[in-house]
């Protein structure tokens, strides 16, 4: 058997890591949400003229906001997590803490651009989804 102190190591470790690999599973879900973003406020996407399939635009009009609620819970959680937990190796936290940052970065920038036509609209007294020609 390991002395208590080395148990306790390898169980930080084992969760620092595993924190690490969610945060990383989230940042490349943001990312598609970034995308995602910007195809749902492209006209074209939505018309036969941008010639993007019907089952991308059913997959964007179907995930984006349960995806984007996901997202925002599970990097809350891990947010908490990787927060409170007084880390042994300030390095795994520093590592953790920036890929934290650019999670929530990217979930910020999705959101940003999903809605700054709808705020833009709402300030000029247009309808919510109004898209310029």
């Amino acid at each position: 058997m390991q002395p208590a102190a080395r148990q306790a190591d390898t169980k930080d470790a084992g969760l620092g890591i595993r924190i690490l690999l969610a945060s990383m599973l989230v940042m490349a879900v943001g990312g598609l949400l970034v995308w995602f973003a910007v195809l749902r406020e492209s006209q074209a996407f939505w018309t036969n003229a941008g010639g993007y399939p019907i089952w991308l635009r059913n997959l964007v009009r179907l995930t984006y906001l349960p995806l984007f609620a996901v997202a925002v819970a599970v990097l809350a959680v891990l947010s908490m997590v990787c927060y409170t937990k007084v880390w042994r190796s300030a390095r795994v936290f520093v590592m953790g803490a920036l890929i934290l940052l650019v999670c929530w970065g990217l979930l910020a920038i999705s959101g940003y651009i999903a809605m700054s036509n709808n705020i833009t609209n709402l300030l000029e007294g247009r309808e919510l989804h109004y898209h310029p020609q």
